[in-house]
């Protein structure tokens, strides 16, 4: 026969008390801590264990009937720490009472940071009871540890509700959110989007409830004496907004491309507008473009009503300055420049002005070549682009004109002058040989003999 007992000031029967022989579950206490444990041969090897006591482990000796098994209670401390669940604050002097399967009643208070601690059994199952001033009474059932074990409880107060605003899809706490009750404003919510109200319980109330980016909320709403938090969801408002595209000189920009949070959503019509409908009232970032001018990138939140956002877009050309001069340095007026694509093509033109300069729209950055052409003298033309600004062209004429000279050798006035030389030449000899008396010749004829 196995006895087990609790080995402390007071000496009681342990029921339920598990019995292994020869690493072997044998079987449990009854009611009297007592377990009839048969073997055959040698004598068995004895372990005892009991939830909430220090395992016991022995061999019963040869001519024993009965074992005594003492077993010691271990011991573990409850922590308990309370707080009012609306404002986080710790709540004092609350009454906590914990009580074991058996009866035993444990009782503490909790101090000024809201916590109290109670020495109770380890392993065990008690039942605890909290109550506080102007709050709901709270029950559980904890079951203690090892060493220690801390438990938290969020009371709720009895005296005032709760309201709550919610997202409605993601049920997200709006912080911010303007509450009415019956027409009278009784504060906004926090940033965990409750307002705590002693509104009266038991009557319809009609709140009226608003925040940024929401549709306003006009509901009827009776609150119950159980009631401790009242959800209202709010819908996000939604609005249309006009998206217009201007250049610099304000003319709308049709076929401007516009993508909203990297998506494409279209492209304006004639008259640089594109309209977006149903959006939320939260930032968006878009981004426009079109072809010859630069990209914009910019954040825009709609509004509650209609809105427009209003883009203006930078030409993606910017001036390239020729400057036209003679062999001497003096500035060439009335002179026609050319801006040359990569097939040498024209791409536009300008005529210089008095001090020899005009601008050419061109890609920032890009290599160009100028021409520069004028009557009287050759022409001529060099690379270009818009960080060497101003690009100089140097045009020679006729007495200018020299090896050296960077303009290009007059092959065809050149030659026009040899061939008129030649020619001249050539009519010359023709007048002058014509002009010329024709010699007599005489003959001396051999008379025959």
């Amino acid at each position: 026969m196995v006895i087990v007992f609790e080995q402390s000031d007071r000496t009681v029967l342990i029921p339920e008390a598990i019995i292994y022989a020869d690493g072997k579950i044998a079987g449990k206490t009854d009611v009297n801590g007592a377990y009839n444990l048969s073997f055959e041969g040698h004598l068995p090897n004895i372990r005892v264990v009991k939830g909430g006591y220090t395992e016991w482990t022995g061999s019963p000796a040869e001519n024993d009937t009965a074992i005594l098994v003492p077993l010691l209670v271990r011991n573990s401390t409850l922590h308990v720490e309370v707080f009012d669940a609306d404002t986080l604050i710790p709540v004092q002097d609350a009454y906590i009472v914990v009580t074991s399967e058996d009866g035993i009643r444990h009782e503490a208070r909790s101090g000024f940071e809201g916590k109290a601690s109670l020495g109770l059994r380890a392993d065990q199952v008690y039942t605890l009871e909290i109550n506080a001033p102007n709050f709901q009474a709270t029950h559980d059932t904890v079951v203690t540890g090892g060493d220690s074990t801390t438990v938290q409880y969020a009371l709720v107060r009895n005296d005032r509700i709760s309201i709550r605003v919610l997202d409605s899809v993601s049920s997200y706490p709006i912080q911010s959110a303007h509450i009415e009750a019956d027409g009278i404003k009784i504060g906004t919510t926090n940033d965990r989007g409750i307002l705590i109200s002693n509104i009266s319980r038991n009557v319809e109330h009609i709140f009226d409830i608003s925040a940024d980016g929401y549709e306003s909320s006009h509901v009827s709403r009776t609150i119950s004496f159980e009631d401790q938090v009242v959800d209202f969801p709010l819908v996000k408002a939604k609005s249309t907004i006009f998206v217009s595209v201007y250049n610099r000189d304000q003319k709308p920009l049709s076929n401007a491309s516009v993508q909203m949070d990297g998506i494409m959503i279209g492209d304006t019509n004639e008259f640089g507008r594109l309209m977006i409908p149903s959006l939320e009232i939260r930032p968006y970032e878009f981004i426009v473009n079109r072809d010859g001018y630069k990209r914009n990138t910019l954040t825009f939140t709609p509004g509650k009503d209609t809105g427009e956002l209003v883009v203006v877009l930078e030409s993606e050309f910017i001036d390239l300055e020729a400057k036209v001069i003679d062999a001497y340095g003096a500035p060439l007026g009335e002179v026609s420049v050319f801006l040359l694509g990569d097939a040498q093509e024209t791409l536009n033109s300008c005529v210089t002005d008095l001090n020899g300069t005009c601008m050419l729209a061109a890609i920032e950055g890009k290599m160009y070549r100028i021409k520069a052409e004028k009557g009287g003298y050759y022409p001529n033309s060099t690379s270009a682009n818009t960080e060497t600004n101003p690009n100089t062209i140097v045009l020679h004429n006729p007495a200018t004109v020299s090896t050296g000279s960077s303009a290009p050798f007059p092959f065809i006035p050149v030659a026009a002058a040899l061939i008129l030389l030649i020619a001249g030449a050539g009519l010359f000899m023709f007048f002058s040989k014509r002009q010329r008396p024709r010699r007599r010749s005489h003959s001396n004829r051999r008379k025959s003999l």
